[in-house]
């Protein structure tokens, strides 16, 4: 059973299943399409989309065709296929994985799938400086690493299992946001393999030392919120690019990496205050932990115990008394 199959619809998730080639739906969301099927034998075409505040993903599963699609978007669309045995050819370019299909403004694709795939699509409505190559109404066929390319796809495949099962905790808005930043940075991990060198003069050491400190102030100034990399940046006034070269370079680092690593730090500090929250998806969530499961992985992971262990710690001290 594939991941299209397992979902159901929700407030948030909505599925249209196709019972033959007649009655088929593009996704009309992504551009103008028409598409010629190889073969209609066993056709079972369904697509599900997420919309979410500045972005929507879409889960398709296609079936052998020749597609012809005009692409448009005002932010930049993210193609991936969802499993290895997926194939397809993009302008007559192999897009196997690990490949991403980048598109920003309008661009005409001519698309051939020899057999049904199950694909990934992530609308962008607008995006920052973030280093993606590629110019405006281009379409380009991008590889990149096998790890970054499945970080991308559970990204894709969490949020989706997330919004159709329990579509109750997406009725946050800081949850929306967080979902959104980790695809922004799952696509900013797989682009940054892919990516050339930043055109232009490159900051020296010492200016990349002065940014991160400002990073770090920044961090400090807004603990306890969550923060976003497009956000920080602004405030820096950099691009997100500029902001993870300079991170790398001084914390040896993703900058990705380097704030999850503090927030991991504030939700522990929350936790051992005297004032203790109750809830510990409560902290998670207000530091930007949407997905559970991967949480209490990393928090166990950097603390060597859970967060609950850490505040039943806080509660009951080994003495018997307070703590100060």
């Amino acid at each position: 059973m594939s991941l299209l199959d397992e979902l159901v619809e929700s407030d948030f998730v909505k599925i249209s299943r196709s019972p033959d080639f007649d009655h088929f739906r593009r996704i009309e969301g992504l551009g103008a399409a028409s598409s010629i099927p190889l073969g209609v034998r066993d056709f079972a075409a369904s697509f599900a989309a997420l919309r979410l505040r500045n972005c929507t993903i879409y889960l398709q599963r296609t079936f052998p065709r020749i597609l012809q699609v005009q692409y448009s978007t005002t932010g930049a669309i993210v193609g991936l296929l969802m499993d290895d045995e997926a194939s397809l050819t993009v302008n007559g370019m192999d897009a196997r994985p690990p490949v991403l299909l980048l598109v920003k403004g309008t661009a005409k694709c001519e698309i051939v799938e020899q057999q049904a795939n199950l694909v990934a699509f992530v609308y962008f409505d607008s995006i920052d400086d973030r280093g993606w190559p590629g110019e405006v109404d281009c379409a380009q066929v991008v590889d990149t690493e096998h790890a970054r390319y499945d970080v991308l796809r559970a990204t894709v495949r969490d949020a989706l299992t997330l919004a159709s099962h329990s579509p109750e905790t997406l009725a946050q808005l800081e949850v929306i946001e967080s979902i959104e930043e980790s695809m922004l940075q799952a696509v900013d991990l797989a682009m940054a393999a892919a990516s050339p060198a930043p055109d232009g003069k490159r900051l020296s050491l010492s200016h990349y030392l002065v940014l991160v400190r400002k990073f770090d102030e920044f961090v400090v100034a807004n603990a306890g919120k969550t923060m976003y990399s497009a956000d920080v940046a602004r405030q820096l006034g950099v691009s997100v690019r500029t902001l993870h070269n300079a991170v790398v370079a001084i914390r040896g680092m993703s900058m990705h990496r380097y704030m999850r690593l503090r927030r991991l730090w504030n939700v522990r500090q929350q936790l051992v205050r005297e004032d203790a929250p109750q809830s510990i998806k409560a902290v998670a969530l207000a530091n930007g932990f949407w997905h559970m499961g991967e949480f209490t992985s990393l928090y166990r992971e950097l603390f060597g115990e859970t967060a609950q262990q850490t505040l039943s710690a806080i509660r009951k001290p080994a003495d018997g008394r307070s703590r100060c």
